[in-house]
C-alpha cells in the first residue's frame, strides 16, 4: 500500500470514525444523509447541542498489577489509564465505557462526559478493554477480551479499584451510581449491570445501552467485510488513492492549512465520497484499532500469532513487520484462531456457535427483559447491525428502547435530539 493511502488511513482514523470530536457545525448540512455519512462525520442534518466547550478534566493513573509484569515493550502504558470529572460537592457518579478499541478519553467519550457534567454527574472514563493500556494492565490471564461475560469482571474489578482511588485522592462523594457505554461498551455494561446484581458494590440506578452490537460477532463480521485486503487488496489501494487526490485537492484549496473542525466538515463535503468509499474508511479505522488490539494481546498472552513466541520485545525493537501482520489479520481470524481455541482448552465441548451466542445480548436476554433500570438507545439505520436486529432490540426493551431513525452508528451522541434524550432518561423519566 502506498504511504499516502497510509497516511489517509491514519489521518480517517483520528478525526473520522471518532467524528464527535469534530463539532461540524452547529447548524444543519447540506450533505446526502447516509447512515455511512453519519458514521463517518456526524448526523450533520440536525444541529449540536449546547454542551460545555471544555471540563476540568483529572486525567489519572492506577497500578493494577506489578509493574514487572508487563512486557517492556509497552514501557509506556504502565498502569491503568482512566479520568475523572468532578462536581464541587456530593453528586450522582456515573462509569462511562468506550467502545471498541477506544480509550476512555476517545471523541465519543468526550461527548459524553459533557452531556452528563452537565446534569450534574460526577463521570469517570474507563477504557475498553479491547484497547491496548486495559489489555496489558489487566490481571486477567485466562480469557481474552471480547467474552462479555468475563470482560465484565474485569471492568467490575477496576471499577471499584479507580471509585476506591477517586474517593481518597479526590474527595468524591457520589449520592448514587449509574454506568453507560457506546458500542461495545454498551454490551459491556449490560453485563457489569447483570454482575453488580450478585456483587452489590455499586447498586446502579440507571443503565444505558448506547449503539451495541446485538451479536458481537455478526457487527465486527460486517466491518471486516469493509475492508477487505485479501481479495480486494489493488482495488483498496486504487479507491484510497483515489480519496486522497480529492482530499488534498480539497485541503489545498483551503484559505488556511489549520486541520481543525471546519475544514475537516469541508473536506468530507468537497470530496462527495461514494458509499464504497465510506465503507472502505469505517473498515480501515476498524481495522487499526484491531490491529492495535491484535498485538497487544500477542505479546502479553505470548500467543506467538504475529510476534516471534517466547520473545520479550524491548521499547527500542522496530514493531513494524508485527503491524503489518497485524493489519492483515480480522477479527473472524482472531476469533477462529485465538479466541475459539482458547476456551476450548478450557472446555473441550465448546463449539463456535456456543462462542457467539456467549459474545451477544441473547446470552443475557432475560435479564434485560425484566430489568426495569436497564434502558438502550440506538438508530434504526445502525451500521453494525444485521437485520432483524433492530426489531429483536425493541422486542426486548419494549417501552425502555428509544430508536432513532437516523444517526447511522453513534452518528448523533451530540446531537440536540440525542442529549435531550438523555436528560430525559437520566432525570427521571423515558423519552
Amino acid at each position: 500500500m502506498r504511504i499516502f493511502s497510509v497516511l489517509l488511513i491514519i489521518l480517517l482514523s483520528a478525526c473520522s470514525i471518532k467524528k464527535d470530536e469534530v463539532a461540524l457545525l452547529n447548524t444543519t448540512c447540506d450533505l446526502a444523509y447516509s447512515s455511512y455519512q453519519a458514521t463517518v462525520t456526524g448526523y450533520c442534518q440536525e444541529a449540536a447541542a449546547d454542551l460545555p466547550q471544555s471540563l476540568n478534566i483529572i486525567n489519572k493513573r492506577i497500578t493494577i498489577k506489578p509493574l514487572n509484569d508487563i512486557p517492556e515493550v509497552f514501557w509506556f502504558n504502565k498502569k491503568m489509564q482512566y479520568s475523572l470529572i468532578k462536581q464541587d460537592s456530593q453528586a450522582p457518579l456515573i462509569f462511562i465505557i468506550a467502545g471498541t478499541g477506544a480509550s476512555y478519553e476517545s471523541a465519543k467519550m468526550k461527548s459524553l462526559q459533557k452531556s452528563f457534567y452537565q446534569q450534574g454527574y460526577h463521570v469517570i472514563s474507563l477504557s475498553s478493554p479491547t484497547f491496548a493500556n486495559f489489555i496489558v494492565n489487566s490481571t486477567n490471564i485466562t480469557y481474552m477480551p471480547g467474552d462479555l461475560a468475563h470482560d465484565a469482571e474485569d471492568l467490575y474489578r477496576v471499577m471499584n479499584l479507580v471509585w476506591a482511588q477517586v474517593q481518597t485522592e479526590d474527595e468524591v462523594e457520589a449520592s448514587s451510581f449509574s454506568i453507560t457505554g457506546y458500542s461495545l461498551g454498551g454490551a459491556h455494561s449490560a453485563f457489569i449491570a447483570l454482575l453488580d446484581e450478585q456483587k452489590q458494590a455499586f447498586n446502579f440506578e440507571k443503565v444505558l445501552l448506547i449503539n451495541p452490537p446485538v451479536s458481537l460477532y455478526n457487527s465486527v463480521t460486517i466491518l471486516d467485510e469493509y475492508f477487505d485486503l485479501r481479495n480486494n487488496r489493488e482495488a483498496a489501494v486504487a479507491m484510497f488513492d483515489e480519496i486522497f487526490a480529492r482530499f488534498s485537492d480539497g485541503y489545498a484549496a483551503q484559505e488556511s492549512s489549520n486541520f481543525d473542525q471546519g475544514s475537516i466538515f469541508s473536506l468530507f463535503k468537497n470530496a462527495n465520497l461514494t458509499e464504497a468509499e465510506l465503507k472502505l474508511l469505517i473498515g480501515a479505522s476498524f481495522r487499526m484499532s484491531s490491529s492495535d488490539m491484535i498485538f497487544a494481546l500477542d505479546a502479553s498472552f505470548n500467543a506467538g500469532a504475529i510476534t516471534y513466541k517466547n520473545h520479550r520485545i524491548n521499547k527500542f525493537e522496530s514493531l513494524s513487520h508485527s503491524m503489518q501482520r497485524a493489519s492483515d489479520v480480522t477479527f473472524g481470524d482472531y476469533f477462529d484462531g485465538a479466541m475459539l481455541p482458547r476456551a476450548q482448552r478450557l472446555d473441550a465441548s465448546t463449539t463456535k456457535a456456543d462462542l457467539i451466542y456467549r459474545y451477544s445480548l441473547h446470552a443475557i436476554e432475560d435479564y434485560l427483559k425484566t430489568s426495569k433500570k436497564i434502558y438502550l438507545v440506538t438508530n434504526q439505520d445502525d451500521i453494525i447491525l444485521k437485520a432483524g436486529e433492530i426489531d429483536y432490540l425493541q422486542s426486548i426493551f419494549a417501552e425502555r428502547a428509544k430508536i432513532f431513525p437516523r444517526g447511522g452508528h453513534c452518528g448523533n451522541i451530540d446531537r440536540i435530539s440525542f442529549v435531550e434524550y438523555l436528560q430525559t432518561t437520566f432525570q427521571g423519566g423515558v423519552n
